[in-house]
């Protein structure tokens, strides 16, 4: 069953501590006096209900601190923490926490990592504009709805912010405009139906960047100035269309995650300014293998990575059912048949248009039998 209460032989020279697994409940003030040698300290998985104000007081040596699965916790008290002034490290994530107090991480001045997720949060808490120093968050599994503006304007030495799976729908402009030290951002799995131009201002050092799972439907220039950006997941939206600049300013990405979405086209040489471009992903989307999408058959005749899942589903009658690229290879036309000649084609009739559209289809076919 595991011990209920501190054990009374502590060793006064212990720098580290393992309680988790068992049933502690209630830690009253200063009960750690008797250890204040103590750097790591483990307390995940116990029946804690209550942590009583100054029950760390005599910590101040305390790097680590870990109360994660504690699912009885539901509130932080303005003092919880008092006395932790080199705490590096504070695991929170997994217990039923709704309410933090404004001031519970005023204690906290060395503070780089904290993990929060898996609570009841609601909201961004005002708790964290204490948090100068903080390097590594996560909010992940909360109820956030919403970004304000000035979230995280106190945040500004963060590296790594994790807001998946929350239900975030609305996002203020500029919100992280003050994280220029940010690497990771994660967005993944909310509500995000529109990404405004301004939205990412700011991130001049953004690596990578998750939002997928949203509900994202256009794509304009909300990613115009991330530089640095390295690997963008964009799959699992309801993406239909993707401005030809879009991803004009990505010269340092590598791999682009655009599968499960709903793109039938994409407009002509999107990706020809990304000369690091490795892979792009592109499956589950209902493509559609018309002379809007025949420049990409020129365009992959010189790139050198890797394209995944570019499924044709054909409109015409003779063509009713979806075909895979997965062929053998044979030799297509290019210099007869391409985007330009697919423009003049459209001005002529509609009998013309259709016979260069299917000739077109098989085109498409044949090229990218050979290279996937």
């Amino acid at each position: 069953m595991g011990i209920e209460d501190l054990p009374p032989d502590l060793p006064p020279s212990a720098v580290s501590l393992n309680l988790a697994g068992n049933q502690i409940r209630i830690l009253h003030f200063d009960a750690f006096k008797v250890v204040p040698s103590l750097q790591v300290l483990w307390l995940n998985q116990n029946n804690l209900t209550f942590l009583y104000p100054g029950v760390f007081i005599a910590l101040n040596n305390l790097k680590e601190l870990n109360l994660n699965k504690n699912q009885r916790l539901t509130y932080l008290h303005a003092h919880t923490f008092r006395g932790l002034s080199n705490l590096v490290s504070l695991d929170l994530s997994h217990c039923n926490i709704f309410e933090i107090h404004p001031f519970v991480f005023t204690h906290l001045p060395s503070l780089e990592v904290l993990n929060l997720a898996s609570n009841k949060i609601h909201y961004v808490p005002q708790a964290l504009r204490k948090l100068h120093n903080i390097t590594t968050l996560s909010m992940e599994n909360n109820f956030i709805e919403a970004i304000g503006k000035n979230s995280f304007k106190h945040q500004q030495a963060l590296q790594t912010l994790n807001l998946r799976r929350n239900q975030i729908w609305a996002i203020q402009d500029e919100a992280f405009n003050q994280l220029n030290k940010l690497s990771i951002l994660n967005l993944g799995h909310n509500s995000l139906s529109h990404l405004p131009n301004q939205l990412f201002t700011g991130l001049d050092q953004l690596r990578i960047m998750y939002l997928e799972a949203n509900k994202i439907v256009k794509i304009n220039c909300s990613f115009n100035k991330l530089v640095n950006l390295k690997k963008l997941h964009l799959n699992n939206n309801l993406i239909t269309h993707i401005a030809h600049n879009a991803f004009s300013d990505l010269k340092q990405l590598q791999f682009l995650h655009l599968n499960k979405n709903s793109l039938a086209s994409i407009p002509s040489y999107l990706f020809l300014h990304m000369p690091k471009l490795k892979s792009v992903f592109l499956s589950f989307n209902p493509w559609s293998c018309d002379c809007s999408m025949a420049w990409i058959a020129t365009w992959m005749v010189d790139y050198k990575g890797i394209v995944q899942g570019l499924n044709c589903v054909f409109a015409l009658s003779y063509r009713s059912t979806s075909e895979v690229f997965t062929g053998r290879g044979i030799t297509c036309l290019l210099e007869e048949i391409n985007e330009d000649q697919c423009v003049e084609s459209s001005i002529d009739s509609a009998s013309t248009l259709t016979d260069v559209t299917y000739v077109v289809f098989n085109i498409l076919i044949f090229f990218f039998s050979g290279l996937l």
